[in-house]
This record gives structure tokens, C-alpha cells and sequence, in this order.
């Protein structure tokens, strides 16, 4: 009885959960994000005012995120104690039953490994430090963004990274690998759900969901070795497909989805040519500059200024505060934005000097010279060396 429930109850919460989760997909069916409004309605309903209105919104590790998936649990629970009870069973409806448990959980799990690798090998999930993190002391970064930026700092172990990925959810496409990529995915994810709790990066439980699966997925692996270590007869490991479902059909349906999942998760990459982010084109003045002090400069000016690649005009005080304002461009002029509205509009030409920038930024007339700065010649950008020397 208990393993019953145990398959049914797993079934529907994995399915669940995984269709209704916010996730962005390029080509399969954005079924979370349709759902998206209805559930965050009903999480603020269900609450009855517990929950403030924007807390219930369902993304990374909000209030509504982590009281849906326990909503989600215990509804799912019921309704598999119910089934479980009701159910006429028998060995070739428990077995078809954990074959599409252990087979869905691992092309669901295998979809988001690709999607996960391919961003870190084609460099786009750990991005290059942008020139204000670089020149923030080390202390006034979040612990997230500190790791974020140590990872962008190195194409090489972002690729390692992500590669690790990829394979492990290669592997989990094919019933002979399963197990190899069950248990690739199971030692990738923990250290992704460590890095995740150590440095407060906001996936932490969908992080550890997908690491649920990985266990799902590789525990056949457990039966496997206790009959490899214990002299008795060898099983197979992992749900056995129904014969039913076997046959040419089955392979290529196996290859229509392998396509659907490359094309989702690398697609993007090969249709835009853009295979390492850090030498992917940076807005216009994209860079870190200092500023040089020039006679009837306003006191209180700020010692650098940045231009970021997302659209953000950023200044840095002597006491080092960042101030960012949203950016656009327009002929000659740089238009800023703050949280309340316009907040002014610099000019701008560029000469032997510098980058000269005139104009107002909220209440202030401004006159200023900015330099530009070697942001990509700092140490963390160094990239490895084969040798050192006794004065590194």
C-alpha cells in the first residue's frame, strides 16, 4: 500500500509541479507562465491576507513559491492516499506506473540539465563581471553576486561546469545510460544545491526539486549494487519498459523529443551565432570610467562612472555607493532614468582626454571628464597560467 501511494503521489506532484512552475521556454508550451496569474490569485486568496499581495508572486524562492509547493504536496498527497485506496491494482498497472515516473522524471530532469549546460558552455549564465562589480570592494558584495562574478571571471570552468551537464543529461535519455546519468546528475545538483544555500543564491528550491529527481532517478542504482555486492542474483536495475510501448514507434518518438529538447536548450545559441558571451557586442561606452577633476566641478561628485551592458548608467562615491539609473541613448546624449521618473539627460563627446559628459543628473548641473578605466586588465580577468612565480 505504502509503495502505491509512494508511486502515485510522486507521479502527480513531479507532474504538477514541473508543468506549473513559471519556467520561460522558447519552444515548448509556456504552460507555467499561462498559469502564472490564476495561481498567484489563488496563493493570495489562500492566504486570507497572511501572505502580502506581492509575496504570492510565484518566481526564485518567494513566500508564494515555497507555499504553493507545500499546497501542491499535501493536495497531491490526498489525492494519491484516495487513488491508492479506490484503485483496482495489479503488478503490470504498479509497473507501468513507476516506468512513467522513473522515464518522465528523467527527460523532465534531462531537459533542464541541457538547458542549465548549454547556458554555461556557451557562456551565458555566468557572464563576464561587469566593469561596476570589478571595481566594488569585495565586502559590499552579496554573497550571490560574489560567487556570480567568480564564476564569469573563468570561461574555462564555466564550460567544465556546464559540460558536466550536458552529459549527465545526455545520459538520462536512453534507458541504458540512466542509471551513469542518474548518478551524474545526483553529484552535479548536490553541489549546485550547496553552492545555492552557501552563497543565497534564489533557487534553492527548485534547485533541490531537481535534485529530488535525481535520486528518483538514480535509486534503481542502490538495487543494482546491493547484488553486485551481495552474492545473489543479478536483477536489472530501474523500471523495465512495457512491452507494449516497445518497438520503432518508440524510437522515434525517443528521437522526435531528443530534437525538441536540443533545439529548446542550444537552439538559440547555434541560431544566433553567439557561443561565448564575453566576446558578444556591449552597448555603446560600455566600460568603467574615472573621473578627473576639473575647476568648478560640484563638490560631492562621483570618483568613477559605469556604463552597463543591461541598460544602466551607474555612478560610485568616494565612499564607494553605486547609484544606477536606467539608460538610454539618443544622439550626442545619454537620457537617465531613476526609480521616480526622468532624472536627467548628459551630453556627450569623446576625445584624446576622455569622455566629456555636460549636462544635469536630478538637481545638479554637471561638467564632467571621465577616463576610461582597463576594466578587462584586472587580475580576476587573467584567465590560468601553466607556471607561477614566488611573487604571485
Amino acid at each position: 500500500m505504502l509503495g502505491a501511494f509512494a508511486r502515485r503521489w510522486a507521479l502527480m506532484f513531479v507532474g504538477l509541479f514541473g508543468l506549473t512552475v513559471p519556467f520561460r521556454y522558447q519552444v515548448l508550451p509556456n504552460v507555467g507562465q499561462w498559469l502564472r496569474p490564476m495561481l498567484e490569485a489563488g496563493l493570495a486568496t489562500a492566504a486570507g491576507g497572511w501572505l502580502p499581495e506581492h509575496s504570492a508572486a510565484l518566481f526564485s524562492d518567494s513566500p508564494g513559491l515555497w507555499l504553493y509547493a507545500v499546497l501542491l504536496a499535501v493536495g497531491t498527497a490526498v489525492a494519491a492516499a484516495l487513488w491508492a485506496r479506490l484503485a483496482r491494482r495489479s503488478p503490470a498497472t504498479e509497473a507501468r506506473l513507476w516506468y512513467l515516473l522513473h522515464t518522465g522524471a528523467a527527460w523532465f530532469l534531462a531537459l533542464h540539465l541541457l538547458e542549465y549546460g548549454f547556458d554555461k558552455v556557451f557562456k551565458h549564465q555566468f557572464y563576464l563581471p561587469e566593469p561596476n562589480t570589478l571595481y566594488t570592494p569585495l565586502g559590499q558584495l552579496s554573497p550571490d553576486l560574489a560567487y556570480w562574478s567568480v564564476m564569469g571571471a573563468s570561461r574555462f570552468y564555466s564550460v567544465f561546469a556546464g559540460a558536466a551537464e550536458v552529459a549527465a543529461g545526455l545520459l538520462l535519455l536512453w534507458g541504458r545510460t540512466r542509471l551513469l546519468g542518474g548518478l551524474g546528475a545526483l553529484a552535479v545538483l548536490a553541489n549546485v544545491v550547496a553552492l545555492n544555500f552557501g552563497f543565497d543564491i534564489n533557487v534553492k528550491l527548485w534547485s533541490g526539486f531537481l535534485l529530488g529527481l535525481a535520486g528518483l532517478v538514480a535509486a534503481p542504482g542502490a538495487y543494482t549494487a546491493y547484488f553486485a555486492l551481495v552474492p545473489r542474483e543479478w536483477r536489472p536495475a530501474g523500471p523495465q519498459r512495457p512491452a507494449a510501448w516497445q518497438g520503432r514507434w518508440m524510437g522515434a518518438a525517443r528521437g522526435l523529443l531528443l530534437g525538441v529538447l536540443l533545439l529548446e536548450t542550444a537552439g538559440r545559441f547555434v541560431l544566433d551565432g553567439r557561443f561565448n558571451d564575453d566576446t558578444a557586442a556591449r552597448p555603446a561606452l560600455h566600460g568603467a570610467y574615472a573621473m578627473v577633476p576639473l575647476a568648478g566641478t560640484a563638490a560631492g561628485a562621483p570618483t568613477r562612472v559605469f556604463v552597463h551592458r543591461r541598460g544602466y548608467f551607474i555612478t560610485q562615491m568616494a565612499d564607494g555607493r553605486l547609484q544606477d539609473y536606467a539608460l538610454r541613448y539618443a544622439p550626442g546624449q545619454l537620457l537617465l532614468g531613476g526609480a521616480g521618473g526622468p532624472s536627467g539627460i548628459l551630453r556627450y563627446t569623446a576625445d584624446g582626454t576622455g569622455l566629456h559628459l555636460t549636462g544635469r543628473l536630478g538637481p545638479d548641473s554637471v561638467r564632467w571628464l571621465a577616463r576610461p578605466l582597463p576594466w578587462r586588465q584586472l587580475p580576476l580577468l587573467h584567465g590560468w597560467r601553466w607556471t607561477t612565480s614566488p611573487n604571485n
